[in-house]
């Protein structure tokens, strides 16, 4: 091993570097792969499992998911909702190097002052199969309607439409695949609705929101610079060098949203919504923290004064282990949504809801910097379908009662699904109520609980030449709870 590392000429270590950037990129692109949507509903919604939409009597969550549904409302109506959602996952299999071994916990053997020896150390399989890989987040919404007169209403809104979190162990098996993701967007909306005649109406809305988030993982410079692409292809195993790459991101996006509703009978309500795509531009910076030999090798100096292999595998690009800006692009994909609402009586109502995500316009991710692409992953998503049927039922005057199920489809592929959202099909079973108070008719109270039975997601991962993690082969076992509380006062 001691022979080796003298043995690295000012190539091998511009090949090194070439191995790690490479890595920091990839890494980089995935954080935005797995961004799933959050049902934008108040608690009443969350109670249905979304059935109906916003077609039921008086809901303010028309707002922002179907603006022409306001103009059935006949008087001011506020709703702030709190959802305190947990999400667990737990990851069973194996983590493989480039040599087909288990991935292993390595170092060199080292003399008193700590510098290495030239032997290796190996302590055996790394067994954390993640702990617990997931989240737990408090996620507001609110809403607001307000007629203008006998056509026109007015709504504005605060929804956060997309995110993703996943939190696992830094020593933890999958290292080389995540470690920690956070991306969240948070939307402020504005919209307005127009009663054709008194059984039909149509509207839209603007939408502006900030997505800001963060993404940190291993890197393991040593394994990537022994990977078969490798020029220096000098074999070391995984283990032996300690580095994290963190990415921040911040942008601010606008988007545009309509619907109509049409009330055939006066016991059915129809609605139609569309939700056009934004096309969101995400600037950041990454940095690398590193130990002492890790910082050494994306230091040297030959990588300031020789960039000529650097040039070749990537035109005119400049990147260094202080960090860079960078750009990428996640367009949120379209939506729409048919809902339908029917009343079999003064206490029985009952909605249903088909709402489809054109998650195939998401077919690759890319990242740049300094005008060039670093690269362009493709992620080839599929098109998902959501189904949902629920009702309410009114048990006194003061007490409404609602249950309802969901059947939420992945738009991951097995091909490309990862550690970092590793989504499978979801079932979303939720129970809720609303109470009116006698004394303050005009509030009410309403408390929801939902819970998701999520299919086993396949991870068969296989890296990039790049971070000493090669294969991942294993599942994820994920479940999530949702609680929500609400308060809605008409004035």
């Amino acid at each position: 091993m001691q022979n080796n590392n003298k043995a690295v000429s000012a190539r091998s270590y511009r090949t090194l570097c070439i191995a790690t950037l490479t890595g920091s990129i990839l890494i980089t692109s995935q954080a935005h792969a797995g961004a799933f949507g959050v049902p934008t509903y108040g608690t009443p919604g969350w109670g249905r499992a979304f059935a109906g939409g916003s077609m039921w009597k008086n809901d303010p969550s028309a707002a922002f998911n179907n603006p022409a549904a306001m103009a059935f409302i006949d008087q001011n109506i506020a709703q702030v909702s709190v959802h305190h959602a947990r999400v667990s996952l737990k990851f069973k299999g194996n983590v493989y190097d480039y040599q087909g071994d288990l991935r292993a916990n390595r170092d060199f053997e080292r003399d008193a002052d700590g510098n290495p020896t030239g032997g290796i150390i190996d302590n055996g399989p790394i067994t954390n199969d993640g702990g617990q890989g997931g989240f737990a987040a408090v996620l507001p919404t609110s809403f607001l309607v307000m007629p203008i007169n006998d056509r026109l209403s007015f709504g504005l809104s605060q929804v956060v439409p997309m995110g993703a979190r996943t939190t696992w162990d830094r020593d933890w098996k999958g290292q080389d695949f995540a470690v920690d993701t956070k991306i969240e967007t948070v939307g402020l909306t504005g919209s307005l609705s127009f009663k054709v005649n008194d059984t039909f109406a149509i509207g839209g809305g603007v939408i502006v929101q900030n997505t800001k988030g963060f993404i940190s993982q291993n890197i393991d410079l040593l394994a990537a610079a022994g990977t078969p692409t490798s020029e220096l292809n000098i074999g070391l195993p995984s283990g032996l060098s300690d580095a994290l790459i963190r990415v921040k991101v911040d942008n601010t996006s606008f988007g545009w949203f309509t619907g109509i509703a049409w009330k055939p009978t006066d016991r059915d309500t129809l609605g139609l919504n569309y939700h056009a795509r934004i096309r969101n531009k995400l600037e950041g910076k990454y940095n690398f923290y590193a130990d002492e030999f890790s910082r050494f090798l994306m230091d040297d100096p030959f990588f300031g004064s020789d960039q000529t292999a650097v040039e070749q595998a990537f035109p005119g690009l400049s990147l260094n282990s202080n960090g860079a800006n960078a750009k990428s692009r996640l367009d949120v994909p379209a939506s729409a949504t048919l809902d339908w609402v029917h009343e079999f009586n003064d206490r029985l109502s009952l909605g249903a809801s088909v709402t489809w995500t054109q998650w195939s316009s998401f077919k690759n991710l890319t990242l740049k910097s300094n005008g060039n692409t670093l690269v362009a992953i493709p992620y080839n998503y599929r098109d998902s379908w959501m189904y949902s049927i629920g009702g309410d039922y009114r048990a006194t005057d003061q007490l409404i009662l609602r249950a309802g199920v969901a059947l939420d489809q992945t738009p991951t592929r097995n091909s490309t699904r990862d550690a970092r959202i590793p989504d499978g099909d979801r079932t979303f079973v939720s129970f809720g109520g609303s109470y009116r108070f006698a004394s303050e008719p005009n509030l009410s109270i309403d408390a929801a609980y939902s819970h998701q039975f999520v299919d086993k997601a396949r991870l068969r991962t296989v890296n990039q030449d790049r971070l000493g993690g090669a294969r991942m082969d294993g599942e994820v076992k994920a479940k999530g709870d949702v609680f929500s509380l609400s308060a809605t006062y008409k004035f």
